[in-house]
C-alpha cells in the first residue's frame, strides 16, 4: 500500500517536476518581454501587462496588434480566443483537486499554464502516485509562475542586450512538443494530435490566430469520438 506523501513534499515535488521545461520557458519569457517593449509599451506598462495577463502567446499577440493600431475590441477578442484552451484545462483537472475555497480557485485559475497542467495531469492519472494532488498542482503552478515573471521582466529591461543572431524563437515550439509527445499514448490521442495539427496548418492564414483555436477544438472532438468508439468496441 502506498503511503501518501506530506503536503510540503507534494508541493516541492510539483515545483521540481516542472523544471525540465524551464529551458524553453526562460527564452520564451524573455522574448515576450522584448516584443512587448518593441510594441512601444513603457517598461512599467509592460510589467503590468505581464502581471495582468500571465499568458505568453496572448501577450505577444496583443503586443503585435498594438503595433498595428488595432481596435481595443479586436485586441481583447484575440486574447480571449487564444486563452480559451484554459477553460478545457480547468474542466479536465478540477475533478482531481477536490473541494477548493474561493482563494484557492482564484490563485490556481490565475497561475494555470500549459506546462503546469501537462505535468500535473500526467501525475494525477498515475494509479500509483503517492503525492497529494492539490499541493502538487500548487507547486507546479507556482514554480512556473515565478520563473515566467522573472524571465519576462528580465526581457523587458535587458532584452535589448541579447544579440539578434541568438534567435531564441525555436524554444517555444520545442517546449510544447516536449509536453505533447509523452501524452500521445493510444489511438485516440494520436488521432487528436494529428487532426489538431493538420487543421491548424490548413487554417493558419485565418486572422487573429483563429486557426489555432479551430485546430484545438477539431483535435478535441476527434479524440473524444475516437475514445467513445474505443469504449464501445471493448464493451
Amino acid at each position: 500500500m502506498l503511503t501518501s506523501r506530506s503536503t510540503k513534499e507534494s508541493f516541492f515535488t510539483g515545483a521540481s517536476t516542472i523544471i525540465p521545461v524551464m529551458p524553453g520557458i526562460v527564452p520564451f519569457g524573455m522574448l515576450t518581454g522584448v516584443v512587448t517593449i518593441a510594441a512601444g509599451t513603457s517598461p512599467l506598462k509592460a510589467i503590468f501587462m505581464t502581471l495582468f495577463m500571465f499568458a505568453g502567446a496572448a501577450q505577444v499577440s496583443v503586443a503585435q496588434l498594438m503595433t498595428e493600431n488595432s481596435s481595443a475590441i479586436i485586441i481583447i477578442a484575440t486574447a480571449i480566443m487564444i486563452n480559451l484552451r484554459f477553460v478545457m484545462y480547468s474542466a479536465s483537472i478540477t475533478p482531481y483537486l477536490g473541494s477548493l475555497n474561493l482563494w484557492q480557485r482564484l490563485y490556481l485559475s490565475y497561475t494555470l499554464s500549459d506546462q503546469a497542467y501537462a505535468v500535473s495531469i500526467v501525475e494525477f492519472t498515475r494509479k500509483d502516485s503517492p503525492y497529494q494532488k492539490l499541493p502538487f498542482f500548487f507547486g507546479a503552478c507556482t514554480s512556473l509562475y515565478v520563473t515566467w515573471m522573472a524571465s519576462t521582466i528580465s526581457g523587458i529591461f535587458f532584452g535589448s542586450l541579447i544579440p539578434p543572431q541568438w534567435s531564441f524563437d525555436f524554444a517555444v515550439p520545442l517546449t510544447f512538443l516536449a509536453l505533447l509527445v509523452p501524452n500521445i499514448t493510444d489511438r485516440p490521442t494520436v488521432l487528436a494530435a494529428t487532426v489538431a495539427a493538420l487543421t491548424a496548418i490548413l487554417t493558419v492564414s485565418l486572422p487573429y490566430n483563429m486557426g489555432l483555436m479551430i485546430g484545438a477544438f477539431a483535435g478535441i472532438f476527434a479524440g473524444y469520438f475516437a475514445s467513445k468508439r474505443k469504449e464501445l468496441y471493448h464493451e
